[in-house]
């Protein structure tokens, strides 16, 4: 579990990159295939959505480390249940994205890179400790989510999958009552 320290330091520095969440997504997207260049061909042409789909994510998840552990037993809605979400996320990736198992060590890498050039001296290595913490949590439950896996189903296209996870994205965005046309627009491309 995160510490109070790494909640804080995870929440202050989100705040940072919120203003500068565009270039942190071009940023991010540009170090990962400078890492791996033939994960380009993983995504579609439509890299605006996927950005938009990241900056969401990590928006949740910051938004999450405020669950009380003292509520650990109360009942929590599936689409706000960060867990399930991220299982979700992770058979999302195995079943209809096809993302290599190696590729959450290069996301991780990106991920951090990222965080450090777009924050800057605000990046200590306390805030880098709790992110490494944080994404090894999230990257842990998607793997676990991918285990689970039948393999020998037949693999989809990339429209094809790119079709169902914007289905799958809009229908999480509905359930979690989040309305893009209330959020800054500098927020979503």
């Amino acid at each position: 579990m995160l510490s109070d320290t790494e909640k804080t330091a995870i929440r202050q520095s989100w705040r940072l990159v919120v203003p500068i969440a565009d270039t942190a997504a071009d940023l991010f997207y540009r170090r990962l295939f400078e890492l791996r260049p033939e994960y380009r061909e993983l995504f579609g042409i439509d890299m605006a959505s996927q950005k938009r789909k990241l900056l969401h994510m990590l928006a949740f998840t910051v938004k999450s480390v405020d669950f009380k552990d003292s509520e650990w037993r109360d009942d929590v809605a599936p689409e706000q249940d960060l867990m399930l979400v991220i299982l979700a996320l992770g058979r999302r990736h195995t079943e209809l994205y096809r993302i290599p198992k190696d590729s959450y060590g290069v996301v991780a890498e990106a991920l951090l890179w990222t965080l450090k050039f777009g924050l800057g001296d605000a990046f200590t290595p306390e805030v880098e400790a709790a992110w490494t913490k944080i994404y090894t949590l999230l990257a842990r439950t998607m793997q676990m989510a991918s285990a689970t896996m039948n393999r020998e189903e037949p693999m989809l296209t990339v429209a094809d999958t790119q079709a169902v996870g914007e289905k799958a994205l809009r229908k999480q965005k509905e359930e979690m009552g989040i309305d893009d046309s209330l959020m800054p627009q500098e927020h979503l491309s």
